[in-house]
């Protein structure tokens, strides 16, 4: 888990760094959002939301409660370093993209 982490952060630096170098950060929005919570079905799939309870394919925290975030030059300044505490629906990032893409 944590060596697919690693390469996962080296990836997007990687990326990052390549917006940078071709002048395109600036127009840029970056948005990492998880899917779900781990597939805790079968044994065999080694999912674990703990302490969250239910994972997949359920309603309770441990299925639909994910990390995200975003970045980019794009991103109002005002808006920053800010972390974002209240539920926030997938649907709710459409209205960021259209806001940000004027």
């Amino acid at each position: 888990m944590h060596a697919m982490v690693n390469h996962l952060d080296t990836s997007v630096s990687h990326v990052i760094q390549a917006l940078k170098d071709s002048g395109l950060w600036d127009r840029s929005l970056v948005v990492f959002h998880g899917d779900n919570g781990g597939e805790i079905l079968e044994p065999s799939c080694g999912g674990n939301n703990y302490p969250l309870r239910g994972g997949k394919f359920s309603n309770w925290e441990g299925g639909i409660r994910v990390n995200a975030f975003i970045t980019g030059g794009v991103l109002p300044s005002a808006r920053r370093g800010q972390k974002e505490t209240s539920l926030i629906s997938v649907a709710d990032w459409y209205r960021t993209y259209c806001e940000l893409g004027e």
